[in-house]
């Protein structure tokens, strides 16, 4: 499958205390107290519930420590609550990924038609998909029985999602999300794949509770 963002992702490794405080210190910035933390939480929670539905540029870079060059895809990204997402890359290629309530569907266009994959990972990548949902829609409360949580100041402020499980942190040490001045939406994603690799993804044009096409997260695509 063609890298997006997912954890596999998404998609979407136990270096956990090295990465933060490396973290921390590139951008001078200042971990909250437990007590500002929860309050930083706690308002952003409550400005993301507000947005019953989201729509979206992204422009995603691969950085891999073996290759020179960064390896960019961008595309338009949707969202529903309660559960779901609409994930389409148009260049340099097209394909599409559909989560609806439990159905799940990803596609190839070949010569502008749609052709659907089988989805050997389907398991996992609803799973990822459901975290993405929850993450957007500020259930982070949910996400600390699976990640520690950490925020930073700086303008924006970070928040640091590193996976509880070892297996997990072996391909994904840690997510850093950043948000708009508003705290109203996800303005960028970084997810660590290693010391020195990360995909970062970057939202652009962001609309909080447009009104969507009908069909556009059917899973059968025509």
């Amino acid at each position: 499958m063609k890298k997006i963002f997912l954890l596999p992702l998404l998609a979407l490794a136990g270096l956990f205390p090295a990465w933060t405080a490396h973290a921390a210190d590139s951008s001078v910035s200042v971990r909250f107290s437990p007590a500002q933390q929860k309050e930083f939480l706690g308002k952003l929670e409550g400005n993301l519930k507000a947005s019953r539905t989201l729509q979206a540029r992204f422009v995603q870079e691969k950085h891999l420590l073996l290759f020179q060059d960064v390896l960019t895809s961008s595309g338009t990204f949707a969202f529903s609550v309660p559960s779901s997402l609409r994930w389409e890359i148009t260049s340099p290629f097209h394909s599409l990924l559909i989560m609806n309530g439990r159905e799940l569907a990803k596609y190839d266009y070949i010569k502008g038609q749609p052709r659907r994959l089988k989805l050997p990972v389907a398991d996992a990548l609803f799973e990822v998909f459901g975290q993405i949902a929850g993450l957007h829609q500020g259930k982070f409360s949910e996400q600390a029985g699976k990640y520690e949580l950490a925020v930073y100041s700086g303008e924006p402020a970070r928040l640091v999602l590193v996976p509880k499980n070892k297996k997990m942190r072996q391909f994904i040490p840690a997510i850093e999300m950043k948000f708009t001045p508003a705290l109203d939406s996800v303005s960028s994603v970084r997810i660590r794949e290693g010391e020195s690799d990360y995909t970062l993804i970057s939202f652009e044009d962001v609309r909080l509770n447009p009104e969507l096409p009908a069909g556009l997260f059917a899973p059968e695509q025509k």
